[in-house]
């Protein structure tokens, strides 16, 4: 692998621009309610659709997969996810996402969506993989 761990992958430049976009319309679907004069109720929802988009367009900025030493971490806003580096075999592209084999034959891990090239990031991650394997041979 020849660029230095850890290597991150953060959310690309028009998937934040599409999150912010939508954080705007929600905010003023939201906020019409206030404006408009209605029920309680309407107003209530008004103010949970308002903060709902803010707290995705946070999301969408924090979120992230980091390729580490010794692990690969899925980070999001309300959670921190650990996988050891060793538990995997391969990578796949899979629909569109990348998905981790386990060695175990268990569950594989399915990384979020980025809005980057899904070939690339199985490339990077599967040499990362790989690479742990190289380590163990010598």
């Amino acid at each position: 692998m020849t660029t230095p761990l850890p290597r991150v992958f953060r959310t690309a430049r028009w998937y934040r621009i599409f999150s912010a976009i939508a954080l705007v319309l929600m905010c003023a679907a939201g906020l019409y309610p206030f404006f408009a004069g209605g029920t309680p109720l309407y107003r209530a929802g008004g103010g949970f659709l308002a903060i709902f988009g803010v707290v995705g367009f946070i999301d969408t900025l924090i979120s992230r997969i980091v390729l580490d030493e010794h692990e690969i971490r899925v980070i999001s806003l309300v959670r921190t996810r650990r996988y050891p580096r060793g538990d995997f075999e391969s990578a796949k592209v899979d629909g569109g996402a990348v998905c981790l084999m386990r060695r175990a034959g268990g569950r594989g891990l399915v990384l979020p969506d980025t809005g980057r090239n899904a070939l690339a990031v199985r490339n990077t991650v599967h040499a990362w993989i790989k690479s742990s394997e190289a380590g163990k041979d010598s």
